[in-house]
């Protein structure tokens, strides 16, 4: 398993047997010596000049791929998870605002509805985006991104075991419903929005989880780095 599969696994484990302690259905056991391991993933993100080509690519002669194309970018512009954004209701729109009740931490996320936004959502489906599977909406969102040329090679490390992994293919192959979130987060950092506000909708607890998830500092670097050279004369 990958390390933050162990990890998890761990995590359980310790509340389960936290809760049976507490309760005095088990005795008492010291669990300091469980040590959780978390490792920082590579993930990809789509910046907005990729997420354009994909929300103005021709899809007439693959029209079976529209759908999966309009949820994609709708989560792109909102930073829901796929369980979110893939199931918006009509109630959930007022005064030009999302209020979202997220499925997975049950807390209400209030989000303004941009213009490419609407247009996907009420303009072009009056409120009701097309039901998809997440496996469906992964296999056939990769063919999406495909073809609106999003084709360089990317390369992830992790770790399986004692093993460190290497996988290398064509940035389509990357993309999944999860990759909207990402983008959201990175695109909205990138453009200088407040952390703060960004969390308020990703639904981070602090700004180390957030700045992990992004990768941010490195990317902050980079930038910098990048200005600094700019400005220096070539060879």
């Amino acid at each position: 398993l990958r390390i933050n599969s162990v990890c998890k696994t761990i995590k359980h484990l310790k509340s389960f047997l936290k809760d049976r302690m507490r309760k005095k259905i088990i005795p008492f056991m010291e669990l300091s010596d469980y040590k959780v391991m978390e490792e920082i993933v590579d993930a990809v993100y789509l910046n907005w000049k990729e997420l354009s080509l994909i929300y103005h690519l021709d899809l007439t002669a693959n029209s079976h791929l529209e759908k999966y194309r309009d949820l994609f970018v709708l989560g792109c512009l909102t930073g829901f998870r796929f369980s979110d954004y893939s199931d918006i209701k009509h109630e959930e729109v007022r005064d030009g605002m999302l209020y979202v009740n997220q499925t997975k931490t049950l807390s209400t996320v209030v989000v303004p509805l941009r213009n490419d936004a609407r247009k996907i959502l009420i303009e072009k489906y009056s409120m009701q985006m097309p039901q998809v599977s997440n496996p469906n909406f992964n296999h056939y969102i990769k063919e999406v991104v495909r073809l609106a040329g999003i084709d360089e090679m990317i390369k992830i490390t992790h770790k399986q075991g004692n093993k460190i992994i290497e996988v290398t293919k064509p940035k389509y192959n990357w993309i999944m419903s999860h990759t909207c979130r990402r983008s959201f987060c990175a695109n909205e950092f990138l453009d200088g929005t407040p952390t703060n506000l960004i969390m308020a909708i990703s639904g981070h607890k602090t700004e180390k989880a957030f700045r992990r998830y992004i990768k941010s500092d490195q990317v902050q670097k980079a930038n910098m780095i990048k200005k600094l050279w700019d400005n220096r004369p070539g060879l």
